[in-house]
């Protein structure tokens, strides 16, 4: 059956180009990473784009059938999610993702001071519908995640609105040329990451009882090429302006 892809309806270059319910023409890294999965399981994908809030809403009520979500053991009662011997999330059929947080270099911040001790009692900035958001917020932590994109984010974070900015990426040093490009000295990147994590490919559990050898080579073809054509893409975008 034809995979129906839920994403963001927003601009977030490189992960997701373009705004609105149509796709870009060259929808961005993420979008690309999971139609090369796809197909490698011989599978069409049909792109539902929805506000990040709705996504995992979508899911529930098979709108769409699939979605790249950070999910958690709790998530397994709800989605198809790959697992292990042991029922637990496999995190060796995942994309693996660092959080990393750029400052402003004014404030001598030691480049080796943990995050999240230090953004304990100061504003954090991070992209609007970021599912970490809300659970830094449970924990305590001031999260401002007002501004849609990076862009936003940054120009917030050098104009003193925000302390920090948290931006999620597939290795630690992606967006390191692009500051230093952009920005100059003013901001610099934290070296310890907020957080290491994972994403997983989700799909609603009708979808996967339907399609289970399908969506099994998926998830196999994530573990053994996703990160690595992962970084190729995110790498081909930032090359070529958007």
């Amino acid at each position: 059956m034809p995979m129906r892809l839920g994403y963001v309806n927003l601009h977030r270059p490189p992960y997701f180009l373009g705004a609105g319910s149509a796709e870009a023409p060259a929808p961005g890294a993420t979008v690309e990473l999971i139609r090369d999965t796809a197909a490698f399981a011989g599978c069409l994908v049909v792109s539902v784009r929805l506000p990040p809030l709705r996504l995992r809403q979508a899911l529930d009520h098979d709108d769409i059938d699939a979605m790249l979500m950070d999910a958690s053991d709790a998530d397994l009662v709800n989605y198809a999610l790959p697992q292990t011997r042991n029922g637990k999330l496999d995190a060796e059929r995942a994309v693996r993702m660092y959080t990393v947080v750029f400052v402003r270099a004014g404030d001598e911040i030691p480049l080796d001071a943990d995050p999240r001790t230090y953004f304990s009692t100061r504003r954090l900035g991070m992209n609007n519908g970021a599912s970490l958001a809300a659970q830094l917020r449970a924990q305590g932590f001031v999260i401002d995640d007002g501004a849609q994109d990076g862009a936003r984010n940054l120009e917030k974070l050098v104009r003193r609105r925000i302390d920090g900015y948290a931006a999620t990426l597939v290795s630690p040093t992606h967006m390191d040329a692009f500051i230093a490009a952009t920005y100059g000295k003013q901001l610099v990147r934290l070296e310890t990451p907020l957080r290491v994590h994972n994403f997983w490919l989700g799909f609603s559990k009708r979808y996967y009882e339907r399609n289970r050898p399908q969506v099994d080579a998926m998830w196999g073809w994530i573990g053994s090429h996703g990160h690595t054509r992962f970084v190729d893409l995110v790498d081909k975008y930032q090359k070529t302006p958007d």
